[in-house]
């Protein structure tokens, strides 16, 4: 095989995630000083039937039947990221143990083509979905603490993923023009592996989460 071109690593992707990053802190900065996040003061413990009652207006919060269909577009577009990243990770695994040549190559193209255009519209149309979730409902954006690890989780994954997302690109290209060996950029080749296994643990957890919903409150509830 011929020399593959230098890694270039990944300066684009550090700066986007970086970005991301700056604006939803300065998105939880809002919420918590404008009270977007739920209720607050007495009776915020009370379901939203008797707060009305109690005279205490809530900020905004969405109709029931617009919850239901945001709760609907939020869940599948957090299963179809599961499946996206399985697939990924089953494509990842092809790529570094195949000795098919063939199959290697159509491996790595068919995971930049997944990544860049499945996982990562997926991602962050379940971290968008979330966000409207939790402004949109009693439970609010920073009260509980298990909907801030969902958030902190999305997170992870949405900036691990665009981080990845250069290396991906590098090994399809250098699968476009040559032939891997069993030993070619071995280093390189097994970090897809690792990150997508790793990333499907983490998209999980926030399914048990969501069903479980541990009780605690932030110093914000």
């Amino acid at each position: 095989m011929a020399d593959p071109p230098d890694y270039p690593g990944t300066p684009r992707w550090v700066k986007i995630s970086g970005i991301i990053a700056i604006v939803l802190v300065l998105l939880a900065i809002v919420v918590v000083f404008t009270g977007i996040g739920g209720p607050h003061g007495p009776g915020r413990h009370l379901p939203p039937s008797s707060a009305t009652e109690l005279g205490m207006q809530q900020p905004w919060i969405m109709t029931p039947g617009l919850r239901k269909f945001a709760l609907t577009a939020h869940v599948a577009w957090w299963v179809g990221s599961l499946g996206a990243v399985a697939g990924f990770l089953v494509l990842a695994v092809a790529g570094l143990t195949s000795k098919d040549s063939q199959m290697v190559r159509a491996a790595y193209l068919a995971m930049e083509l997944t990544a860049c255009y499945v996982i990562v519209p997926l991602v962050l149309a379940s971290l968008v979905t979330g966000l409207v979730q939790s402004l949109g409902t009693p439970w609010g954006l920073l009260r509980h603490y298990w909907v801030v690890a969902k958030l902190l989780l999305n997170l992870v994954v949405t900036v691990v993923l665009l981080l990845q997302l250069e290396l991906i690109g590098y090994l399809a290209d250098v699968a476009a023009e040559t032939m891997f060996s069993n030993t070619d950029l071995y280093g390189l080749r097994i970090s897809p592996v690792i990150h997508a296994a790793g990333g499907l643990l983490v998209l999980l957890l926030p399914v048990a989460l969501s069903l479980y919903k541990p009780r605690g409150l932030t110093p914000y509830g």
